[in-house]
Order: C-alpha cells, then sequence, then structure tokens
C-alpha cells in the first residue's frame, strides 16, 4: 500500500503557500478554445460525435467541462456537509490531533475550491450561472445523496464514502495533469489556457488530500471489524451506478438539452443524441474510462488490498483487480 504522509508532515505543505491552491484568480477565458480533452465527454465515446460540425463539438465540449467543474463541487461540497464534519469524532481521527487539523484544514479549502470552480464556470458562461445559481447540470442522484447521509449520519461506523472520495479526487488530480501535459485535443485544438490554470491551482491541495483520504481510510475502514468492511464495501459497490449508468434525468443529458438551446439547428438530432448517451451504461470503453488504474493508481493500490473488493470488478468495469 502507498505511504502515506505523516499528518505533520501534511500540515506543514498545508502552511506553505507554494503548496496550496490559489483560488482568487482572474482567469479570462477564451470561448473558441474546448475547456477539456475530448476523451473526457460522453458523447466522444459514441458514433454521434464524429457526425458533428466542429462548432457543435466545441459548444459540447465547453458544456461538458462546465459539466465537470460541478462534480468537482458536487463532491466537495456535499461530502463537506454530510460525512467530513462528523468524520472528525469518529473515535481513531479523534485521537489523532495531527489528522484532526489535516482534516479541519482539508474541509476549509474544499469550501474554498467550491467556490473558485462555481468563479470559472460563471466566468464561462454567466448566462447559465448568475449570482447565486452554482449547478445547472448536476445534482446528486437521490441514491447517492442518501449514501451520504447515511455515512454522515452513521461516521463511526459507516465510512464507505472514503473510498468514492478518493477515487473521485485522484481523478481529478489526473484530469489536471493530462490537461496541463497534453493541452492538445484531438479535433478541437488546444485547450483554454485560463481554463486549464484553474485545473493545475486544483491540484496542489488535491495531492495532500489524497494523503489526508489514504490516513482516514486506515482509520476509519482498514481497522474495522471484516463484518462492518463487507458491509461498507457492499454500500460502496451500490452507490456506484449513481456514477456509470447514464440517465435521462442526469447531467449528460442536460448537456445535450443546453446544447441544443445554444444551437437550435441540432434540435433535430436531440433524440439520437441523448439516445447515445444512454447507452453508454453498456459500452466498455466508457465504463473504463471512469475508472481504471492509469487514472486512479493509488485508489486501485487500496482497492487491490481489501479484501471485500475481490469481485468489485462486476461492478466498476475499470477495476483489474491485482
Amino acid at each position: 500500500m502507498k505511504r502515506w504522509l505523516a499528518p505533520e508532515h501534511i500540515n506543514r505543505l498545508a502552511a506553505d503557500p507554494a503548496h496550496c491552491t490559489r483560488t482568487e484568480m482572474t482567469v479570462v477565458i477564451d470561448s473558441s478554445r474546448p475547456f477539456v480533452p475530448e476523451v473526457y465527454t460522453q458523447l466522444w465515446h459514441t458514433p454521434v460525435y464524429a457526425s458533428l460540425h466542429r462548432e457543435h463539438r466545441l459548444r459540447y465540449n465547453q458544456l461538458s467541462g462546465l459539466r465537470i467543474n460541478e462534480y468537482i463541487m458536487m463532491l466537495e461540497s456535499d461530502l463537506v456537509e454530510h460525512f467530513h464534519e462528523p468524520l472528525r469524532r469518529h473515535p481513531k481521527v479523534a485521537a489523532d490531533p495531527g489528522l484532526v487539523q489535516a482534516l479541519e484544514t482539508m474541509i476549509a479549502e474544499e469550501r474554498r475550491h467550491f467556490d473558485g470552480f462555481a468563479a470559472l464556470n460563471r466566468a464561462c458562461r454567466p448566462d447559465i450561472y448568475p449570482p447565486g445559481h452554482e449547478r445547472h447540470f448536476s445534482q446528486l442522484p437521490f441514491w447517492t445523496k442518501t449514501m451520504f447521509r447515511i455515512a454522515g449520519a452513521f461516521a463511526q461506523k459507516l465510512g464507505f464514502a472514503l473510498w468514492y472520495q478518493m477515487a473521485m479526487e485522484e481523478s481529478a488530480l489526473s484530469l489536471a495533469r493530462e490537461m496541463g501535459s497534453h493541452p492538445m485535443t484531438e479535433t478541437l485544438g488546444p485547450l483554454d489556457p485560463g481554463f486549464v490554470s484553474v485545473h493545475h491551482e486544483h491540484m496542489k491541495d488535491e495531492a495532500r488530500h489524497l494523503h489526508v483520504d489514504g490516513l482516514l481510510i486506515d482509520a476509519c475502514l482498514s481497522s474495522a471489524s471484516p463484518g462492518r468492511r463487507a458491509l461498507n464495501a457492499r454500500l460502496f459497490a451500490a452507490m456506484l451506478s449513481g456514477v456509470t449508468r447514464p440517465t435521462r434525468s442526469g447531467s449528460g443529458v442536460k448537456v445535450i438539452r443546453q446544447l441544443v438551446r445554444d444551437m437550435p439547428e441540432l434540435k433535430a438530432r436531440e433524440p439520437e443524441m441523448i439516445k447515445a448517451v444512454l447507452a453508454l451504461k453498456d459500452h466498455r470503453a466508457f465504463q473504463n474510462s471512469l475508472f481504471n488504474r492509469r487514472i486512479m493508481p493509488v485508489t486501485f493500490g487500496v482497492f487491490d488490498e481489501t479484501p471485500e473488493f475481490a469481485e468489485l470488478g462486476r461492478r466498476m468495469i475499470g477495476y483489474d483487480r491485482r
């Protein structure tokens, strides 16, 4: 298993501005450029994508980038609200003052990240994100929101959301690294530097947060009884369906509906695009793109050493157990 930094080391890094995310940034957005690598958008994995004109693919990419930002915001706000706060009272967390400090710092930083990504989305599309409106595409599925509430209410026993948090944070780290190292997209030209800069800054805090996640998993999950670990593993696997299965009311379809509002000439193709997105629930390459060892090596290493995840590959298609 990856050796986590000691809480005291994490706290020293958190006190050094060079290792902290700058959230109060003036970002200039170039609306002629894509925001994210095309492989991170849903339609990229369907035959429909190649049949769209460039201006339609560009707008779809930009809207998908806003959706991705919302998902990062959603993770950081909803987990803080339902889970992080009560987690501080877990006996093995409360007994370690350094870990408590690292967790409290992470809570404060996640709230700043929410504000930073909200400001980025507003800079990109002020018409979609007027003041006081931070989410347009994403709301937690009812099942996932229920899981978070259960985890928060029983934080001393149910820590399964920590696995989810680690996976999502490492995924965000991998996205930021790829945006920085490969700024040229497949068909749309170079990524917008302003959009990339916010994700690059986000990496600084998230690199530390991954170690906090690991310490919390060790404290709250790895040392739990076999029966409790098994229950947490089942709840985690059940929660995955909200991430891996596009639905008609989900954020991916909302992106398509906004694309059609922006470009009414696509109205006749709206059903075709929605059908293509919904079909991704059975698309192996797309499922692999969500969770895989290349973008989540640390998380998958934790899964490998968790006996209760021996059959996780049935729910998480991209998980190749080692």
